[in-house]
């Protein structure tokens, strides 16, 4: 049954790709991409409607009531990051650009709306996770910060998409249980990368947070509480890095990272 239901999130993704793309490119959700080509954004819906019913179904069958309240807090996540790649003020440059935007201006943007209900959510599921405050507190700071890292990433074609797959692999081997959870979400990005990978279609923040709250997920029920804190750790100096200077300068600098970077893009 596990192997069945990832090979449909495969089909399914393949099947919904070139109408998704159609769909998004009809009701103007284009986006200049970084050499200046105008393609559709938010193609994370691909993937979330590919894999959000296949937990659901599988939670049914067997029990797993962990898995509703996965889906739950991966819907809201991508649809809060869909809404910033359609009426988002891109002009407004990370998330510290938009919270002083809310508290300075008291404007407030598409961005701080995302940040602000993923992290209401994030706390609401790290409570319900465990009963344990300190606990809680941990797990709600991994959650965030892992799901906006992916969207600091989201800079290149390819990019979310070979650290996702290196590290829910990597998750996969380390934590047998997860198997499932994130094999439903590798065989979609493996069915979608070519044409991200092609530069024809962007995941946008929806697709980057989306994918970033996954392996959030499966690190807050599975790493131990030391493993979190070094965790959070790490994951807050890279935001406060991204910050001060660019990742993608960073990547530039070394081969093995550039080379892994550019490796399979076109252009």
């Amino acid at each position: 049954m596990v192997l069945l239901l990832i090979l449909l999130s495969f089909l399914l993704t393949r099947l919904l790709l070139p109408l998704v793309a159609s769909l998004l490119t009809k009701g103007g959700a284009v986006r200049e991409n970084y050499i200046g080509r105008n393609i559709p954004i938010g193609m994370g819906l691909v993937t979330w409607l590919a894999v959000i019913p296949l937990l659901v179904v599988y939670g049914k069958l067997v029990g797993e009531t962990d898995f509703f309240l996965f889906s739950l807090i991966l819907t809201i996540t991508i649809l809060v990051g869909f809404l910033d790649d359609l009426l988002g003020n891109h002009q407004v440059k990370g998330l510290k650009g938009h919270l002083l935007k809310l508290f300075h201006d008291g404007q407030l943007t598409t961005g701080a709306l995302k940040a602000i209900t993923i992290s209401l959510f994030s706390f609401l599921t790290s409570w319900l996770l465990t009963g344990n405050f300190i606990e809680v507190i941990i797990n709600f700071f991994l959650l965030i910060l892992t799901t906006n890292s992916f969207n600091l990433l989201d800079l290149r074609p390819g990019r979310v998409i070979k650290v996702y797959f290196l590290l829910a692999m990597l998750l996969v081997l380390l934590y047998p249980a997860s198997r499932f959870f994130l094999g439903v979400f590798l065989a979609s990005l493996f069915s979608y990368a070519s044409w991200d990978l092609k530069g024809r279609v962007m995941l946008g923040d929806a697709g980057s947070n989306f994918l970033g709250m996954s392996i959030g997920l499966v690190l807050v029920t599975n790493l131990g509480q030391g493993s979190k804190v070094i965790l959070v750790f790490f994951l807050a100096y890279l935001h406060y890095y991204t910050e001060q200077k660019s990742l993608s300068a960073l990547i530039e600098r070394y081969s093995l990272l550039r080379f892994i970077d550019k490796l399979g893009r076109q252009p």
